[in-house]
C-alpha cells in the first residue's frame, strides 16, 4: 500500500483516529469474524479505530472505509445503519456493472448513455471534461475526487497533475481497482467510502471535486454530503461539484421540450417501478435547483455556479451532426460558454458549483 500520511483517515462510524495494522497482526482483528465480503486471506493491511471497536481491512491497496465492509470487534451495540433503499440501489449497481475499454482506458459500460462518443462531438465533449481545473486550487498535496468512478478518460486524469496525491473514493470496490489501474503510476490513495460520510479529518485536503455524483444521493442527503466536502477541504480552498439541472435546465426544457416531458414521466414511473418490483440495480436521481445551493448552506454567500457544459446527449443527437455543420456549431457554443459561463451555468444542463472555503 503507498506510504501518506495514515492520520488524515478518520473512522466513519465513531470519528476517531485510525491506527494501521499490519498483515502479521490482523487475525487479532478478523479471526472468528463472519464477513462474506471477501476472504480473510486477500486482507493485506488493516486499521482499527482508536476505541478498537471497527477494522476495516485494505485488499489489493484499497482501503475500505465503507461501514458495510467494516468488522465489528466490540462489546457493546454495532452502530452501523442499514443503507436506506435509494442509496442501496446506487451502491448495488455500481458494484455491478461492467467495464470497457476505450483509449486504453476502463470506462463504465454504461457511459455511451451519457457520453457522446461520436466523432463531431469529440472536441466539444472533450473540452468540458477539462472545465473543472480552472475552478480547482492551483496545487496541493492532497486532491479529494470523491466518488471518483474509474477516472477513464485522459481529461480526468490530467485534473490532479499538480497535486501529489489524489485521493479516490467511491462506493465501488470494483471501480477503484479500475481507477487504480488507469491512474498508475501516478501516487493515488484509493479509498471506498460514502460521499455522506467522507472518512477524512477535518481541513485534510487542498481541493476537492466531485463530477456527475451528487445527483445520485438520496435527496435528502445531498446537503450532508456537501457538508462533508466543506469539511475535509482546507481554509481558502475550492470545491468543484459538476451538477446536472434536468428539468431546472430552461436552456433544455425550451429546446427539447417533447424529449424532456418524457424523460420526466419515464423518471417519475421509474421510481415507482424500483419500489414495487425486485428488477436489477437502476440509478437514482434527483436534481435539485441552483436556488436550493444558495439557501441550504450557512455558507451560500461562497457558492457560485458557471458552465461545465450546456448540453446533454439528447440536445445533441437532436441537433449536431457532421451533414448539419455539427462541429461548427459546437465550436460556436463552446465559445459562448467560455465567454458567458456564469449565464450558461445557470441555464444549460451541467452546472459547476464552486464553492470557496473562506475559513
Amino acid at each position: 500500500m503507498i506510504e501518506f500520511d495514515y492520520e488524515i483517515l478518520q473512522c466513519p462510524i465513531t470519528k476517531e483516529e485510525l491506527k494501521l495494522v499490519d498483515k502479521d497482526k490482523i487475525s487479532k482483528y478478523v479471526i472468528e469474524q463472519d464477513n462474506s465480503q471477501f476472504s480473510k486471506e486477500n486482507i493485506e493491511q488493516g486499521f482499527v479505530n482508536k476505541s478498537e471497536t471497527y477494522f476495516y481491512p485494505v485488499i489489493e491497496d484499497i482501503i475500505l472505509l465503507l461501514p458495510v465492509y467494516a468488522f465489528y470487534i466490540g462489546d457493546d451495540k454495532d452502530l452501523r445503519d442499514k443503507m436506506v433503499f435509494d442509496k442501496e440501489r446506487v451502491f448495488k449497481y455500481y458494484n455491478e456493472i461492467t467495464y470497457d475499454i476505450k483509449n486504453g482506458k476502463k470506462i463504465y459500460k454504461d457511459s455511451p448513455k451519457w457520453v457522446d462518443f461520436r466523432d463531431v462531438a469529440s472536441k466539444y465533449i472533450r473540452n468540458s471534461f477539462t472545465k473543472a481545473k480552472k475552478y480547482l486550487n492551483p496545487s496541493g498535496k492532497y486532491l479529494l475526487d470523491i466518488a471518483s468512478g474509474p477516472i477513464g478518460f485522459k481529461e480526468y486524469l490530467d485534473l490532479s497533475e499538480n497535486f501529489e496525491y489524489r485521493i479516490c473514493a467511491d462506493i465501488s470496490v470494483n471501480a477503484l481497482i479500475q481507477a487504480k489501474l488507469n491512474y498508475s503510476p501516478k501516487k493515488g490513495i484509493y479509498i471506498c467510502a460514502d460521499i455522506t460520510n467522507i472518512p477524512l479529518q477535518e481541513n485534510s485536503c487542498d481541493s476537492v471535486l466531485c463530477q456527475h455524483t451528487l445527483y445520485h444521493i438520496p435527496k435528502n442527503e445531498q446537503k450532508n454530503a456537501v457538508n462533508e466536502m466543506y469539511r475535509v477541504t482546507k481554509p481558502k480552498s475550492n470545491i468543484a461539484i459538476v451538477y446536472s439541472l434536468f428539468y431546472h435546465s430552461m436552456f433544455l426544457n425550451i429546446t427539447l421540450f417533447p424529449i424532456q416531458i418524457y424523460r420526466v414521466a419515464r423518471h417519475i414511473a421509474g421510481k415507482i417501478y424500483v419500489r414495487l418490483f425486485n428488477s436489477k440495480p437502476r440509478l437514482y436521481f434527483y436534481p435539485h435547483s441552483l436556488r436550493w445551493f444558495k439557501k441550504s448552506f450557512e455558507f451560500g454567500r461562497d457558492i457560485e455556479f458557471y458552465c461545465w457544459r450546456s448540453t446533454n446527449k439528447y440536445f445533441l443527437n437532436v441537433y449536431i451532426h457532421k451533414w448539419f455543420f455539427g462541429e461548427k456549431l459546437l465550436e460556436l457554443l463552446r465559445r459562448s460558454e467560455d465567454k458567458y459561463p456564469k449565464f450558461w451555468g445557470r441555464f444549460g444542463e451541467y452546472p459547476l458549483i464552486l464553492i470557496k472555503k473562506s475559513n
